[in-house]
């Protein structure tokens, strides 16, 4: 067990582990919240952790882990770069396209050798 600064008492995840064992095992869950000198509730919220989800969701000292969730956010932010990453290829494409039609525009648009002059109606 260690304490944060706020005096909040933190538990390793083997401390959990093996307190939750004692009540599955059959002790009365006050019994072993009393020996342990932790509150019944949170004792029955590592329970139920581990009942609903295993062992493995119970965490290191410090709470929930927040690799969960900053992988939530790496998939995310993933997500969104593919996404960015494919509207710039499709702006790409579309720059190649028109570069290519103001070339063949230009082409076509041969410089007149005929002095500039008005262009008369009459032949």
């Amino acid at each position: 067990m260690k304490k944060t600064q706020d005096g909040r008492r933190r538990f390793s995840r083997a401390f959990k582990i093996a307190a939750v064992r004692r009540v599955s095992e059959g002790e009365p869950l006050a019994e072993v919240a009393r020996d342990l000198q932790i509150g019944m509730e949170l004792l029955w919220r590592w329970k139920k952790r581990v009942i609903e989800k295993g062992e493995e969701h119970l965490h290191e000292i410090g709470g929930r882990k927040r690799a969960g969730e900053s992988t939530a956010k790496e998939a995310n932010q993933g997500r969104r770069i593919a996404e960015l990453e494919r509207l710039i290829g499709q702006q790409q494409l579309e720059i190649r396209f028109l570069d290519k039609a103001l070339r063949r525009v230009e082409e076509q648009r041969q410089p007149r050798n005929d002095g500039g002059g008005a262009a008369s109606s009459k032949r």
